[in-house]
Order: structure tokens, then sequence, then C-alpha cells
């Protein structure tokens, strides 16, 4: 039995009440106000952010989140002195008055309608959003909409396209860009952007692609204060920002940062990367081998800036004339939003202050190293944890980590669930197997047609390559994942003899199923990733764990919960019900009030606990 290396080590409860996030953030009379994520209530708090204080600007009985594409985003926005906001149990939108102390009021009533990614229009005093709305027997509809601030009206502003995301208003009001796309693609395979002028009454006029190609992925359109519109496109193999000029949409001038993406794979709403500052130079920030930094455009060329605190990656960008501000997730310390001078210089790294969060844990934490194992010619990187104190060449158990997805990606960031793992003597390996984000088009796409082949293959290469290095030990090797995570899981414990259990949360057992029953955002994502069902359809049978379940020799622990839209527990009851028939060691924790993706504390640490009793029993 390994015993734990801290002498006092990280509790579940205590792991789980670390956890912090925070979204969405705004510029509003020079403080900064954006969405908190405290897993400690489970909820999605709309705060105001000033002198290490999160003031919530909501009752309790609030929570900040919608559920467009499941995933959500973009759940709030400022329109003037008011905050618009989607509340997660009814979906409808509401405003509440950052000016007085009234609560909330309601400004929708649309049945069984969801709304994401909302722009105020003060030109035309509306709200101009995405929504969703499901109706029994048929496919969800999603439209581009306006939303009268008076009454609450909808209006139709487009409609016709599978999907719509990121409008985009121009500073005089005049014209609108957004995003669309259509089955069988994902928003990071091809979409087209958008562009239409408004009327003086606000309808549509005139709207066509100005993308002219389905072969890339178009992202966040944004109009510069000086009215040129610039569009997020991987039609160079990385995300890069263009600009649309006369002559079409252009690259910016300069060389680009090497391997570096200006965007990720929008999985939600409402994702901001870049923005301008007073003296109308483009910040932006871009992730290079699993690392954000921030970079300055002024229209000749890329500057990179350093910050000074080290952070590993960067998100939600806002920028204002004086300020800029984001989330900053570091490998040492909790998550913090950044107040940063608009006027920073590669010279002076101090103009960076911590406005909320970056708490410093107590105890040493297992940083990451950045590691990579060739595959098929390729590289695939994955970040590795030991255990503090443990000498580099003992031999450790190890726990591979597979992020869902499968098309998004894991950053060397500062987890306390891998502190909790690594302080009780286990080795993490967090892999960006092929199809992850950060890493270009090109290896991306490598998962197009073979989810369940060569994800296997990279977690399987991971872990014989640190076997091989004697830094884990070859008699207790686990693998763990949720959601598509989980089916890359229960496909590597099918396919290959080198694990000694796993843990599928959520995770994907009979794609086939999935295929037939999942929510429209995903319904085609299949297509992609394996092929059309009624074209291959033995291929699915070859990449179907509970096809395959036979060949699982392992014992393996199930998380599930019963309000899952995306993965329907049916998927893990079969599936667990065939490992037992076969006699493989089996053990199944159902939560009744969680969906796609724990948020309950007592359940979150009921994970971390159970799935560790789980190897320890394993181990003997």
């Amino acid at each position: 039995m390994y015993s734990p290396v801290a002498e006092q080590p990280l509790s579940a409860e205590a792991a789980v009440a670390a956890i912090h996030d925070y979204a969405a953030l705004r510029f509003y009379q020079g403080a900064v106000l954006g969405v908190s994520f405290d897993a400690g209530s489970g909820c999605n708090r709309l705060c105001r952010f000033e002198q290490g204080q999160a003031l919530s600007l909501l009752p309790d009985s609030f929570s900040v989140r919608s559920r467009v594409h499941e995933y959500g985003g973009g759940a709030w926005c400022l329109a003037a002195d008011h905050a618009c906001f989607v509340n997660d149990s009814d979906q409808q939108l509401w405003l509440q008055s950052l000016g007085t102390d009234g609560g909330p009021r309601q400004l929708t009533q649309a049945a069984d309608t969801r709304f994401a990614d909302l722009q105020h229009d003060s030109r035309h005093n509306r709200l101009i959003a995405i929504s969703e709305t499901h109706q029994a027997g048929s496919e969800a509809r999603n439209r581009l909409v306006a939303i009268d601030l008076q009454t609450g009206a909808l209006n139709t502003l487009a409609e016709g396209a599978d999907f719509y995301s990121s409008p985009a208003l121009s500073p005089d009001g005049t014209q609108l860009a957004w995003i669309e796309w259509d089955h069988p693609w994902q928003p990071w395979c091809s979409t087209r952007l958008m562009l239409a002028q408004l009327t003086d009454s606000g309808g549509i006029e005139q709207p066509h692609e100005i993308s002219n190609s389905l072969a890339f992925a178009w992202a966040q359109p944004r109009f510069s204060p000086q009215g040129q519109l610039h569009v997020v496109s991987d039609r160079d193999n990385w995300w890069r920002i263009e600009v649309l000029t006369e002559q079409g949409l252009r690259p910016l001038p300069g060389a680009c940062p090497n391997r570096t993406e200006f965007t990720t794979a929008p999985w939600q709403f409402g994702l901001s990367t870049y923005g301008w500052n007073a003296e109308g130079e483009l910040l932006v920030l871009g992730q290079s081998e699993g690392y954000s930094r921030l970079w300055r455009h002024d229209a000749q060329d890329w500057h990179p800036l350093e910050l000074g605190l080290m952070p590993a990656r960067l998100h939600a960008l806002v920028c204002d004339a004086a300020r800029l501000a984001c989330v900053a997730e570091f490998s040492d310390r909790l998550p913090a939003i950044l107040a940063i001078d608009s006027e920073l210089t590669a010279d002076d790294p101090d103009q960076c202050d911590i406005l909320y969060g970056g708490l410093v844990p107590e105890y040493t934490p297992s940083l990451p190293v950045s590691l990579s194992v060739y595959v098929q010619g390729l590289q695939v990187p994955y970040f590795l944890y030991r255990p503090v104190g443990v000498p580099s060449d003992k031999a450790l158990p190890l726990v591979i980590w597979t992020h869902g997805g499968p098309t998004a990606t894991t950053a060397p960031v500062f987890k306390p669930a891998i502190q909790y793992w690594t302080q009780r003597g286990f080795m993490i390996a967090d892999v960006n197997y092929r199809g992850s984000t950060g890493y270009g088009r090109d290896y991306r796409m490598q998962l197009a047609g073979q989810w369940g082949v060569s994800d296997v293959e990279d977690v399987e290469a991971v872990a014989q390559d640190l076997i091989d290095q004697k830094l884990a030990d070859p008699g207790a090797i686990f693998i763990r994942g949720n959601s598509a995570g989980g089916y890359t899981t229960l496909s590597a414990l099918c396919h290959s003899g080198i694990f000694s259990g796993g843990a599928s949360l959520y995770g994907v057992s009979d794609p086939a199923r999935l295929s037939q029953l999942t929510h429209k955002f995903e319904s085609r994502y299949l297509h992609w990733l394996i092929g059309d069902p009624e074209q291959v359809p033995d291929c699915y049978d070859q990449r179907s764990p509970l096809q395959h379940a036979d060949q699982i020799r392992v014992p393996v622990i199930f998380f599930q919960g019963e309000q899952d839209r995306v993965v329907l527990p049916e998927q893990t009851r079969c599936m667990a019900d065939c490992l037992k028939a076969n006699g493989i060691r089996v053990e199944t924790h159902y939560f009744p009030n969680e969906a796609h993706g724990f948020r309950q504390p007592k359940n979150q640490a009921t994970v971390l606990e159970q799935e560790l009793a789980f190897y320890r029993g394993i181990m003997g």
C-alpha cells in the first residue's frame, strides 16, 4: 500500500471547496463585474470584484447560467445601468438595476426557450441574443433574436441555419456580424462569418457571408473602435486574427507568434480573447504549447507583454480606456482576476495586479512538468504531476487523466483534485491526446474518424513511456475521464492490457445510442468523430465499449448524474451490467440531482473519496 506523502493531506471536502472559477468580465463605472463559480454553493454568482472582495449583485436564489447547447456561456451583459442575465432555474432573461436597491425583474416569459450570448443594442434599446426553443418531438430551434428591453417581446433577426453564435455590433450600431453553421459540423470544424446592415427600426438588411469558405472555422467576430470587423480564423492551421478590408479578410501585418492560437474551441458562448486599448492597439490572449500570454499588435507587428505573475492560462479578456481585466489561472495557486494597465509594456510587468482571488495554498503544491511522447510521428503533449518530496527515480502509481470534449484541452493549471491525488502518493499524467485544441487545426483534425483509436493509442503511449522510464509502477496504472474522456477510458480498458483499472464519469459507452439520443449541438458530432452511423454501422460496433465489454479484464468504477441529457444514465447502467455479468468487479454511484458535470460539493467529494478507495482496493 502506498502511504500519503503529505503529513496532513488535503481532504476531499477541502479539495472541492477550493474550486473557484470566474468568467464573463465587464467594466462598469471603473469596477470589474463578472460571474463567480463557487463550488461551496454550486451556483454562478454575478459579482462586483473590488479590494479583494466579491460582492454579490443578486439574491442567493439566482444563479447566472445559460443552458443553450447544454454548455451555455454568454449568460449576462450590461445594458446602461442594468445587468441583463439568464437565470438558471427558468432560463429566462432578467434585469437587475445597478443603481438602486430593487431586486431582479423578469424580462421574458418565452415558453421552452433558452437564451445565450447576450449583447446590448443601445441604439434600439434591446438585447441581441441566441435563442434555443425546445418542442416535444422535434429538434430544438436556434435563432438570432432581439428582445425589447421594455416589453420583453422577441423578434427574429436570422433563422434557417442550424446554429448561431457571437453576435457583434459595430460601434455606431448600424452593422451586425455573427457566426452560423449547419449539421453535421461543429463550430471548431466549419462555420460561416455573416455580416448585415441594420435598418433604423433594427431589422436585418443585406445579410451576406464574408468568410467565403466552409473549409475553416471562423470565430469571435468583433468590431474595432474604428468600426473595422475582425475575426479569428484557422485557415493557416492556427487560430489567428484577420481584419476585413476592401480586398476581403486579410491577416494582420507582421509575423504572427509561432505556434500560437488566439482562441479555443467554442464549446461555450461568450469567449473573449481580444480587444483594444485607448490608443487603438489590439491586445490578444494567445495560447502556445498549453500556456497563455498577452500580446499587443501596434498595427505593424506583434509584441509579447510580460505580466510578472507567471499565469499558465488566461481568458475572459475585457478592455476599457484605462485598464484591462482577465481571468488568470496559475500552476501554483487558485485562479484570480487580474487588473492590468492598458499601456502595459514588456519592460514594466509591475503594471498588473491581482484584483480578486489568487489564494496561495498552505501546502507546497505539485507543479506540472510539460512532456510529450511521439505517436504515429506526432508529438502528443501531456503534463506530469508528481508528489512533492518523492525521489524523482521512485516508481509511483499512475493515473492517466483524459479530458472531455474530446475536442477540448487541458492546461497546466492548479487543480485541487490533482493535489488530492499527489498528496496520497499518486502521479497524474494529464494528456492532450490527438484532437485536442491549442495545437493547431491539423492536430485538432487528427481525431476525424479516429475517435476510440488515436486517443487510445496516445494515452497508452504516455503510460508505457512512463513505465519505460521507471517513473510509473507497472502494477498500478489507472485511467479516468469524464464524458468523452470516459469513452476514451472505457475504450482503452477494452483494447489495452496496460491498465490496472479505470473510472468513468458520465462516460460514453455506446456511441451509436448516443448519436440517436443526445442533444442537438452534438447530435451529428459522431459523424465527424466516427462516421455516418447509417453508412458505417460496423464502425460503431467496433468502437463501442459496450459491444466489447467482454474484453475488459480489470475493475471499473462509474459515476453518473441521473439528470444528464448529454450522456444518458442508461449508457452507464448498460455498461456496468455487462461488466458485472462477465464477472468483472464494478462499482457504481448515481447522483439524482446531477446533470452532465457534477456541481454539488458533497457529490464531488464523494467522487474523490470513492475513486481513491477503489484504486487502493485494486492495489491491495
